[in-house]
Parts: structure tokens; sequence; C-alpha cells
């Protein structure tokens, strides 16, 4: 008798371990269907420069950096002044500092004018007549909801820095709507990129 109770105890507890096993790999299940959310910095609306002819200069973009904490796929934003969080559900579409130099070509390429925009690594020869490197501080939603973006860049004009300035950026955004914050993030990255391209507008200008 003693062993029918040890072996329906037995049966109970390996019963209810089954149960348990069953309903997180139910739980799994259900996160795993919500699918992943992709997203993409885009290209500032410039107008078209309807004089603009010809090719406009050429201009060395790189390196463009970025810090280790934005290094991932997982979007980032803050919970506190030290605390980050890293969204496993909502990713960027491609690498974050490859994104950056993309689309500031892009932009670039608008505000110059320049049909010339060389994204780094370029060729030996021939040297582009201007190069602009950024280093990325900071770009992520505080626990306000407001973008942070800080960037030091500089300018180079043959073998001699002619600007190293720092730039920053901080717009109301969401703390729970990632598309409104890679949204604004593309607006202070368009300010950033206003900024380059006026620097290099005085400097190629003539007089």
């Amino acid at each position: 008798m003693r062993k029918d109770v040890n072996v329906a105890g037995f049966g109970r507890v390996a019963c209810w371990w089954l149960l348990m096993v069953g309903l997180s790999g139910l739980g799994g299940c259900f996160r795993s269907s919500v699918p992943d959310q992709f997203y993409m910095l885009r290209a500032a609306d410039v107008p078209s420069k309807s004089a603009f002819s010809g090719a406009g200069p050429s201009v060395g973009l790189g390196p463009v950096r970025i810090p280790a904490y934005l290094d991932r796929p997982q979007i980032v934003t803050a919970t506190s002044a030290q605390e980050y969080q890293l969204s496993e559900d909502h990713r960027w579409a491609e690498r974050l500092d490859e994104n950056i130099a993309r689309i500031s070509a892009q932009n670039l390429s608008a505000l110059i004018p320049s049909d010339r925009i060389l994204i780094h690594p370029w060729p030996r020869d021939p040297k582009p007549d201007v190069q602009v490197a950024i280093s990325i501080q900071e770009m992520h939603v505080d626990p306000r909801g407001e973008v942070r973006m800080s960037a030091l860049w500089s300018l180079r004009h043959g073998k001699s820095d002619v600007a190293n300035r720092k730039f920053s950026c901080r717009l109301p955004a969401s703390t729970t709507d990632y598309a409104q914050m890679v949204e604004v993030e593309s607006q202070c990255l368009a300010r950033l990129n206003q900024e380059m391209a006026s620097a290099i507008q005085k400097l190629i200008s003539p007089g």
C-alpha cells in the first residue's frame, strides 16, 4: 500500500511539472507570434535645386562612428539617467552606423548640392575635395520621451582640419511609439547634416 501511495504522489508531481513546462512553452509561442518591427532612418525632404548643374564638389563622408551601446540591432531607450533598455521587438533594419552614413550622404547630396558624395572607405585616387567625419556620442530617447542626439564632426580640406564642432539636438518624440522615435531621430540627423552642408558650402564657395 505504501508503494502505491508513493507512486501516486510521484505521478502528481510529474503531471504538475509537465503542466508547468507546457504552459511555459505556450507562453513562448504567444510571444513569438508577435512579429518584430524593423526601422530605418529616412532622408530629409529637401526641395530640389532646379538651378543646379554639374556634378558638384567631391565630398568624402566618413568615417561614421557610433558608441558601443548603440552598436547592436535592438533600438535603445533610456529608462533613467543610468539605465538603458534594449527592445527585442523593435530593431534596426540595417547596421546603425551604415544607416547614418547612407542617409547623411543623401541629405548632403541634396543640401550642398553634389552628385559626388563618397562614403568611407573611398578609392585612394582621386581624393575627395573635402572630407567630413561624424562621431555620434549619443542617440536615444530619454525617459521623458525626448530624442537626445549629440555628435562631434570635423571638416578637412586637403591635409588640414578647417572645422571641429559639437552638435546637439533635443526634440520631443514618444516613450512608446518607436516609429515616432525613429522619425524624430531622422529630423535630428537632418539638422546635423544641414550644419555640415553649410560649412562645406562656405569652404568651397568662391570668394
